[in-house]
Protein backbone atom coordinates (compact mmCIF):
# COMPACT_ATOMS: atom_id res chain seq x y z
CA UNK A 1 0.00 0.00 0.00
CA UNK A 2 1.31 3.42 -0.89
CA UNK A 3 0.49 6.30 1.73
CA UNK A 4 0.10 9.80 0.36
CA UNK A 5 0.10 12.67 2.60
CA UNK A 6 -0.95 15.60 0.70
CA UNK A 7 -1.67 19.78 2.51
CA UNK A 8 -3.99 22.76 0.88
CA UNK A 9 -5.99 19.46 0.50
CA UNK A 10 -9.77 21.38 0.13
CA UNK A 11 -9.44 22.52 -2.60
CA UNK A 12 -8.19 23.54 -6.18
CA UNK A 13 -4.90 21.74 -7.23
CA UNK A 14 -4.59 19.55 -3.60
CA UNK A 15 -8.07 18.77 -3.97
CA UNK A 16 -7.66 17.32 -7.59
CA UNK A 17 -3.90 15.88 -6.49
CA UNK A 18 -6.32 13.66 -3.78
CA UNK A 19 -8.93 13.00 -6.44
CA UNK A 20 -6.42 11.52 -8.67
CA UNK A 21 -4.88 9.21 -6.22
CA UNK A 22 -7.89 7.42 -4.99
CA UNK A 23 -7.08 4.20 -6.54
CA UNK A 24 -6.72 0.47 -5.20
CA UNK A 25 -3.91 -0.02 -2.96
CA UNK A 26 -3.39 3.80 -1.71
CA UNK A 27 -4.00 5.46 1.62
CA UNK A 28 -4.12 8.89 1.79
CA UNK A 29 -4.14 11.57 4.10
CA UNK A 30 -5.37 15.34 3.61
CA UNK A 31 -4.32 18.08 5.35
CA UNK A 32 -6.17 21.50 4.93
CA UNK A 33 -8.22 24.29 6.84
CA UNK A 34 -11.33 22.95 5.75
CA UNK A 35 -13.61 19.89 6.42
CA UNK A 36 -12.82 17.82 3.19
CA UNK A 37 -16.32 16.52 3.81
CA UNK A 38 -17.20 16.09 0.04
CA UNK A 39 -13.79 14.47 -0.81
CA UNK A 40 -14.11 11.71 1.99
CA UNK A 41 -17.41 10.84 0.91
CA UNK A 42 -16.19 10.47 -2.78
CA UNK A 43 -12.88 8.28 -1.40
CA UNK A 44 -15.58 5.94 0.44
CA UNK A 45 -17.31 5.55 -3.19
CA UNK A 46 -14.07 4.39 -4.64
CA UNK A 47 -13.17 2.19 -1.52
CA UNK A 48 -10.28 4.24 -0.38
CA UNK A 49 -9.48 4.99 2.91
CA UNK A 50 -8.51 8.62 3.21
CA UNK A 51 -8.34 9.91 6.27
CA UNK A 52 -8.62 14.19 7.25
CA UNK A 53 -6.61 16.69 9.63
CA UNK A 54 -8.15 19.71 9.73
CA UNK A 55 -5.53 22.31 10.28
CA UNK A 56 -4.24 25.82 9.89
CA UNK A 57 -0.79 24.91 8.45
CA UNK A 58 0.24 28.81 9.01
CA UNK A 59 0.20 28.11 12.99
CA UNK A 60 3.64 27.46 13.75
CA UNK A 61 2.18 25.77 17.35
CA UNK A 62 0.99 23.01 15.21
CA UNK A 63 3.60 22.12 12.66
CA UNK A 64 5.87 20.12 15.53
CA UNK A 65 2.93 17.83 16.02
CA UNK A 66 0.90 17.57 12.50
CA UNK A 67 2.87 15.14 11.12
CA UNK A 68 3.07 13.15 14.12
CA UNK A 69 -0.57 12.89 13.79
CA UNK A 70 -0.94 11.95 10.12
CA UNK A 71 1.52 9.04 10.88
CA UNK A 72 -0.08 6.96 13.98
CA UNK A 73 -2.96 4.61 13.39
CA UNK A 74 -6.29 6.28 12.96
CA UNK A 75 -4.19 10.01 12.12
CA UNK A 76 -3.40 10.67 15.57
CA UNK A 77 -5.11 7.64 17.78
CA UNK A 78 -3.58 8.02 21.32
CA UNK A 79 -1.26 5.71 22.30
CA UNK A 80 -0.14 4.71 18.88
CA UNK A 81 3.38 4.18 17.37
CA UNK A 82 4.71 6.52 15.49
CA UNK A 83 7.98 6.66 13.31
CA UNK A 84 8.91 3.10 13.59
CA UNK A 85 9.53 1.23 10.68
CA UNK A 86 8.54 -2.14 9.63
CA UNK A 87 8.95 -5.14 12.26
CA UNK A 88 9.58 -2.42 14.71
CA UNK A 89 6.38 -2.52 16.35
CA UNK A 90 4.49 0.22 14.35
CA UNK A 91 1.17 -1.51 13.19
CA UNK A 92 0.95 1.88 11.18
CA UNK A 93 3.57 1.25 8.64
CA UNK A 94 2.68 -2.59 7.99
CA UNK A 95 2.18 -3.21 4.56
CA UNK A 96 3.33 0.44 4.09
CA UNK A 97 5.55 0.43 0.66
CA UNK A 98 5.71 4.27 -0.36
CA UNK A 99 5.27 6.90 1.61
CA UNK A 100 5.08 10.53 -0.36
CA UNK A 101 4.15 13.77 1.28
CA UNK A 102 3.16 16.62 -1.36
CA UNK A 103 3.43 20.08 0.22
CA UNK A 104 1.22 21.90 -1.57
CA UNK A 105 -0.39 24.54 0.10
CA UNK A 106 0.19 28.05 0.05
CA UNK A 107 -1.15 31.36 -0.28
CA UNK A 108 -0.88 34.70 -2.68
CA UNK A 109 -1.19 37.10 -0.02
CA UNK A 110 -0.42 40.02 0.09
CA UNK A 111 -0.58 41.11 -2.77
CA UNK A 112 0.76 44.54 -2.56
CA UNK A 113 3.96 46.88 -2.51
CA UNK A 114 6.27 45.34 0.35
CA UNK A 115 5.71 48.98 2.07
CA UNK A 116 1.72 48.18 2.12
CA UNK A 117 1.86 44.77 3.14
CA UNK A 118 1.05 43.94 7.02
CA UNK A 119 3.84 42.44 9.18
CA UNK A 120 0.97 40.02 10.10
CA UNK A 121 -0.07 39.16 6.90
CA UNK A 122 3.95 38.96 5.69
CA UNK A 123 4.53 36.71 8.47
CA UNK A 124 1.51 34.26 7.63
CA UNK A 125 2.71 34.14 3.77
CA UNK A 126 6.47 33.31 4.91
CA UNK A 127 5.15 30.70 7.60
CA UNK A 128 2.57 29.32 5.12
CA UNK A 129 4.50 28.97 1.85
CA UNK A 130 7.67 28.53 3.57
CA UNK A 131 7.84 27.30 7.34
CA UNK A 132 5.10 24.78 7.48
CA UNK A 133 6.60 22.60 4.20
CA UNK A 134 10.00 23.04 5.79
CA UNK A 135 8.92 21.51 9.42
CA UNK A 136 6.67 19.00 7.45
CA UNK A 137 9.58 17.84 5.22
CA UNK A 138 11.56 17.55 8.49
CA UNK A 139 8.79 15.64 10.52
CA UNK A 140 7.97 13.38 7.35
CA UNK A 141 12.18 12.56 7.89
CA UNK A 142 12.23 11.97 10.85
CA UNK A 143 9.38 9.67 11.23
CA UNK A 144 9.64 7.62 8.18
CA UNK A 145 13.96 7.08 8.83
CA UNK A 146 13.47 3.74 10.10
CA UNK A 147 10.96 2.46 7.06
CA UNK A 148 12.76 0.52 4.68
CA UNK A 149 10.34 2.03 1.36
CA UNK A 150 10.64 4.52 -1.49
CA UNK A 151 9.65 7.81 0.65
CA UNK A 152 9.84 11.26 -1.56
CA UNK A 153 8.57 14.90 -0.92
CA UNK A 154 7.35 17.22 -3.70
CA UNK A 155 7.10 20.75 -2.75
CA UNK A 156 4.86 22.75 -5.22
CA UNK A 157 6.52 25.84 -5.76
CA UNK A 158 5.98 28.56 -8.55
CA UNK A 159 7.98 29.98 -11.37
CA UNK A 160 7.26 33.16 -9.20
CA UNK A 161 10.40 31.88 -7.47
CA UNK A 162 12.64 32.92 -10.48
CA UNK A 163 11.18 36.06 -11.20
CA UNK A 164 10.82 38.84 -9.34
CA UNK A 165 6.51 40.81 -9.82
CA UNK A 166 5.71 43.88 -8.70
CA UNK A 167 3.13 43.03 -5.86
CA UNK A 168 4.44 39.47 -4.77
CA UNK A 169 7.00 40.24 -2.45
CA UNK A 170 5.91 37.68 -0.06
CA UNK A 171 5.10 35.43 -2.65
CA UNK A 172 8.34 35.69 -4.56
CA UNK A 173 10.77 35.69 -1.55
CA UNK A 174 9.12 32.70 0.33
CA UNK A 175 9.20 30.59 -3.37
CA UNK A 176 12.71 31.42 -4.07
CA UNK A 177 13.20 30.33 -0.26
CA UNK A 178 10.77 26.92 -0.92
CA UNK A 179 13.39 25.98 -3.91
CA UNK A 180 16.66 26.41 -1.71
CA UNK A 181 15.37 24.85 0.64
CA UNK A 182 14.61 21.43 -1.59
CA UNK A 183 18.13 21.99 -2.69
CA UNK A 184 19.31 22.04 0.62
CA UNK A 185 17.48 19.10 2.12
CA UNK A 186 18.16 16.82 -1.23
CA UNK A 187 21.92 17.55 -1.30
CA UNK A 188 21.63 15.80 2.53
CA UNK A 189 18.93 12.75 1.51
CA UNK A 190 21.38 11.96 -1.33
CA UNK A 191 24.49 10.72 1.16
CA UNK A 192 21.83 9.05 3.28
CA UNK A 193 21.38 5.19 2.46
CA UNK A 194 17.45 5.14 1.40
CA UNK A 195 17.20 8.80 1.44
CA UNK A 196 14.14 10.78 0.66
CA UNK A 197 13.63 12.18 -2.54
CA UNK A 198 12.74 15.77 -2.74
CA UNK A 199 11.94 17.69 -4.99
CA UNK A 200 10.24 21.40 -5.70
CA UNK A 201 7.87 21.69 -9.01
CA UNK A 202 6.79 24.84 -10.71
CA UNK A 203 3.10 23.35 -11.82
CA UNK A 204 3.02 26.42 -14.43
CA UNK A 205 -0.28 28.86 -13.98
CA UNK A 206 -3.38 26.70 -13.08
CA UNK A 207 -6.82 27.98 -13.60
CA UNK A 208 -7.92 27.91 -9.87
CA UNK A 209 -9.35 30.23 -6.88
CA UNK A 210 -5.64 31.60 -6.63
CA UNK A 211 -5.49 32.80 -10.09
CA UNK A 212 -9.36 34.38 -9.88
CA UNK A 213 -7.88 36.36 -6.66
CA UNK A 214 -5.13 37.48 -8.74
CA UNK A 215 -7.21 38.66 -11.94
CA UNK A 216 -9.64 40.37 -8.94
CA UNK A 217 -6.49 42.65 -7.53
CA UNK A 218 -6.48 46.15 -8.11
CA UNK A 219 -3.60 46.67 -10.98
CA UNK A 220 -2.13 49.29 -8.48
CA UNK A 221 -1.72 46.63 -6.44
CA UNK A 222 -0.23 44.04 -8.63
CA UNK A 223 1.02 45.36 -12.04
CA UNK A 224 1.01 42.73 -14.01
CA UNK A 225 -2.26 41.89 -13.28
CA UNK A 226 -3.89 42.39 -16.77
CA UNK A 227 -1.43 39.45 -18.39
CA UNK A 228 -3.39 37.29 -15.55
CA UNK A 229 -6.35 37.95 -17.36
CA UNK A 230 -5.34 37.91 -20.55
CA UNK A 231 -4.13 34.11 -20.03
CA UNK A 232 -7.51 33.10 -18.34
CA UNK A 233 -9.14 34.77 -21.65
CA UNK A 234 -7.08 32.85 -24.53
CA UNK A 235 -7.32 29.99 -22.55
CA UNK A 236 -3.59 29.26 -22.01
CA UNK A 237 -4.46 28.10 -17.91
CA UNK A 238 -3.87 24.57 -17.22
CA UNK A 239 -6.60 23.28 -15.82
CA UNK A 240 -6.46 21.59 -12.07
CA UNK A 241 -6.90 18.33 -13.83
CA UNK A 242 -4.09 18.38 -16.24
CA UNK A 243 -1.39 20.12 -13.48
CA UNK A 244 -1.91 17.54 -10.76
CA UNK A 245 -1.68 14.70 -13.71
CA UNK A 246 1.89 16.15 -14.70
CA UNK A 247 3.06 16.69 -11.41
CA UNK A 248 2.54 13.04 -9.78
CA UNK A 249 4.00 12.13 -12.94
CA UNK A 250 7.30 14.09 -12.16
CA UNK A 251 6.88 12.82 -8.74
CA UNK A 252 7.41 9.24 -9.63
CA UNK A 253 10.21 10.03 -12.37
CA UNK A 254 13.32 8.78 -11.31
CA UNK A 255 16.06 10.92 -13.63
CA UNK A 256 15.50 13.38 -11.42
CA UNK A 257 18.01 13.44 -8.46
CA UNK A 258 16.84 14.60 -4.90
CA UNK A 259 17.36 18.06 -4.65
CA UNK A 260 15.87 18.91 -8.24
CA UNK A 261 14.20 22.01 -8.81
CA UNK A 262 12.35 21.61 -11.96
CA UNK A 263 9.25 23.60 -13.99
CA UNK A 264 6.25 21.46 -15.68
CA UNK A 265 6.61 23.99 -18.93
CA UNK A 266 10.29 22.60 -19.30
CA UNK A 267 9.40 19.17 -18.74
CA UNK A 268 5.94 18.71 -20.97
Amino acid sequence: MKLFIVTGASKGLGEEMLRQLMRPGHRLIGLARGEGTELQAEARARGVRLEWISCDLSDARRLETVMAEALTDGSGGEGSDVGIGPGNGSAFADGITGAYLINNAGTIEPMAPVDRCSVPDMARSVALNLIAPMALTAEFIRHTAGWDVDRRVLNVSSGAGKKPYYGWSAYCASKAALDMFTRCAGEEQQVEEGGVRVLSVAPGVVDTGMQSRIRETSADLFRQRDRFVRLKQSGALLSPGEAADKLLRVLFDDRHPSGSVLDIRDLF
